[in-house]
């Protein structure tokens, strides 16, 4: 297991829309109420509260009229991840950086006080209360029997979605086939997901040559053994980035953008993405 420190598990997060829960927090929202988020002026009788009164506008207004201040509370959000337990992620490194990630998210939902859920899909849905429960899906998944793990789960994922709008951390390799990752982008397509893309640099970079390798067709999710030569050393590097452009154009077309996790995890890169950096 990859070790750091709690603080460095911590990014900073947040959302492009507003929220319209009860309970108050650190998210921009759409509800009036006790804040520091100035919203708008409004006349006094409509939201008669004299600790507000705006008295540059009051005494400014021709009409003589009694302005007061209206703010925006600040909310709750809720937060899910959803952890795909399919065989190609028991990867050596991969799974590492899957509990990592994992962990860090909810490291940092913590600390920002909002609620938080995670789920790991297999042939059925996990939640991850148990700390260690990744950790030991995925060194089992490493010594397979006959049955393949292909993350079915994913099919039921409609009955885990919050009904509000929310954040929703997908942490995947997504060597899924297209009609498998349109039916998941389409059922979260009403939040707002972020796509964290887990590869490790060892899948498709220095394979050694005139040796047979066993590699996963991520459109048939089979394993197929190959004899590298030159050739198929680049057309296995080629497959990788090409693969990459695909996702980056499919997420997008799902008004959504992919964080890539190459293998390193790094807290300060996800905040930046959040904050547009």
């Amino acid at each position: 297991m990859i070790q750091q420190d709690i603080q460095h598990l911590v990014f900073d997060y947040k959302t492009p829309f507003l929220l319209n829960a009860l309970r108050e927090s650190e998210h921009k929202s759409k509800r009036q109420g006790p804040g520091s988020d100035f919203y708008k002026k409004s006349a006094f009788l409509a939201d008669p509260n004299p600790a507000r009164i705006d008295l540059s506008a009051s005494v400014t207004d021709p009409f003589e009229s009694i302005y007061v201040k209206t703010f925006r509370q600040r909310s709750k959000l809720d937060v899910l991840t959803l952890v795909d337990g399919s065989d190609s992620m028991a990867i050596s490194g991969k799974a590492d950086l899957v509990d990592l990630t994992e962990k860090s998210i909810a490291a940092s939902v913590a600390v920002r006080n909002d609620n938080y859920r995670s789920y790991l899909l297999t042939s059925s849905i996990l939640s991850v209360t148990d700390p260690d429960l990744l950790t030991q899906h995925y060194a089992a998944a490493q010594h397979p029997d006959q049955y393949h793990n292909t993350a079915q789960a994913f099919s039921d994922i409609e009955c885990l979605l919050p009904t509000r709008r929310s954040l929703i951390f997908l942490l995947s390799d997504f060597h899924w086939s297209n009609e498998k990752l349109n039916q998941i982008l389409n059922t979260l397509s009403g939040h707002y997901l972020v796509p964290v893309v887990i590869w490790r640099s060892t899948e498709y970079e220095n394979f050694p040559l005139w040796r047979f390798v066993q590699i996963r067709d991520a459109e048939t999710d089979e394993n197929r053994l190959i004899f590298v030569t030159p050739k198929q050393k680049r057309l296995i590097e080629s497959t990788f980035a090409d693969r990459r452009i695909f996702l980056n154009n499919h997420f997008q077309r799902h008004n959504c953008r992919a964080f890539w996790m190459i293998d390193q995890f790094s807290a300060q890169q996800l905040s930046e993405f959040f904050h547009g950096r």
